[in-house]
């Protein structure tokens, strides 16, 4: 019989709801989470009043884990291309495998494309690639490419590059919305998996609900996580779900809590 870990718990820590930083991860932690999907980027700055650095101290601090990090990705269509933007894409993302190992969170996970229409496979951006996953081999970070809308890099980058850092995270709510095949994915490449994205929906809208609120199937998610190499958490990403009117966050927090544990442990 397959020796299962104990699987901890997670979700983003963009949860759905704009508060402080302070109490959002105070929040997490009384909801029983253990461990969370950062956002690695200054862009809200401003509006967090702290930066990356500082939220992950912040994040730590309150006793969770950062087991990986979400790169920007709304100019990673320019990666593709041979331009002097594409070259710009790449070494901002270069910087942020640099400010990882600094913190010492293990896992990058990247869209390698953006939107319905995906940008050609070029050996520009191929080149780019090659070179993103030989910076975080020599930095010790991993990095987990995200099915998105077309996977048609996802699957050429993974097959072309062996690299140990390089694998995939599975988002089984984009997978169960925008594939004709899913659960294929995450079993194709089940010993090069780094991190999971689990929320739910009803085949039809990329919702973010709670596990168990529409029509993905659990136990196969479950059993697809649990035969793969991937040891890390049920992290949850709740960052776009339509909130009802009245809803507390704390009740937010429990209802994709409550949905994971009923869903994911049996």
């Amino acid at each position: 019989m397959q020796n299962i870990p104990a699987r901890k718990t997670g979700i983003f820590i963009w949860f759905g709801y704009r508060l402080p930083l302070s109490e959002r991860v105070r929040l997490i932690r009384e909801a029983g989470f253990e461990t969370v999907l950062h956002w690695w980027d200054d862009s809200f700055v401003e509006e967090e009043g702290y930066t990356r650095e500082e939220q992950t101290e912040l994040i730590r601090r309150e006793g969770l884990i950062i087991e990986n990090a979400h790169l920007r990705f709304d100019h990673i269509n320019d990666l593709w291309y041979d331009t002097l933007d594409g070259q710009a894409v790449l070494e901002g993302y270069l910087r942020d495998i640099d400010g990882l190992a600094a913190q010492e969170i293990p896992v990058a996970v990247l869209h390698p494309t953006r939107g319905f229409t995906a940008p050609p496979l070029s050996l520009a951006g191929m080149s780019r690639i090659h070179r993103l996953v030989e910076h975080a081999e020599k930095r010790g970070v991993k990095i987990a490419l995200e099915n998105v809308r077309s996977n048609t890099s996802l699957i050429t980058i993974l097959d072309t590059i062996k690299s140990p850092m390089l694998g995939l995270c599975y988002d089984c709510g984009h997978d169960f919305v925008w594939s004709k095949t899913p659960y294929e994915l995450p079993r194709r490449y089940q010993d090069r998996l780094f991190a999971v994205h689990l929320h739910d929906n009803m085949g039809s809208n990329d919702d973010h609900l709670a596990p168990g609120e529409g029509m993905v199937n659990w136990a196969t998610v479950r059993d697809i996580i649990n035969a793969s190499s991937y040891e890390g958490s049920y992290t949850l990403e709740s960052d776009s779900a339509v909130i009802p009117a009245g809803r507390t966050p704390m009740e937010h927090l429990l209802l994709h809590y409550k949905g994971v544990k009923a869903m994911l442990f049996p």
